[in-house]
């Protein structure tokens, strides 16, 4: 929740991401949403994650340093192959960066979370829903961050990209936020 009560979809984000190790999953409502937050996770991710896109759970297993980004067309297997690793996942060996897998908003994936207890147990709190940013007073949220990081947030997102902005936890959470508005 931010200050001022509301829920905040960029700090949920945030929070999704910090994780050490372990998994997290972010929900879409479409296959073209499901793109877009998959690109700006890849160009908010810290240097140090490196992203890697995977579709198969034993690909997983081949970066064990980097953050995973789980993307899969047969969702409901995704899940049912994650659940079946998790203590692989739970490994020292899987941290410093979370696996993030992508569900389609009540899809087969979503579906099949809620019948793998053990997996939707260690991901809940780190399972953002970006259909909420869909509620965002855009205008408001806007005069918000210009007022926290003293610019808009197109300007202050491009330096972020050139790098003139250093790479701190708050940075990278002004960073989601400021590309959350500037999105299409």
């Amino acid at each position: 929740m931010s200050a001022n009560g509301r829920r905040d979809p960029a700090g949920s984000m945030m929070t999704a991401l910090e994780r050490d190790g372990g998994a997290a999953v972010i929900y879409y409502p479409d296959l073209g949403l499901r793109d877009w937050l998959i690109g700006e996770v890849e160009s908010l991710a810290p240097a140090s994650a490196r992203p890697v896109r995977v579709a198969e759970v034993e690909e997983i297993f081949a970066h064990p340093d980097r953050l995973v980004l789980f993307v899969s067309d047969d969702e409901r297997r995704a899940v049912e192959d994650l659940d079946g690793n998790r203590d692989r996942l739970r490994a020292p060996a899987r941290a410093p960066f979370p696996v993030v897998l992508f569900l389609l908003r009540d899809g087969a994936g979503q579906r099949a979370l809620a019948d793998a207890p053990g997996l939707a147990s260690w991901v809940r709190g780190s399972d953002p829903d970006p259909e909420r940013l869909a509620e965002v007073d855009s205008t408001a949220e806007r005069a918000a961050f210009a007022e926290s990081t003293g610019d808009v947030p197109e300007a202050w997102l491009a330096r972020w990209r050139r790098n003139e902005i250093p790479q701190t936890a708050e940075n990278l959470a002004h960073a989601y936020r400021a590309a959350l508005l500037v999105a299409p």
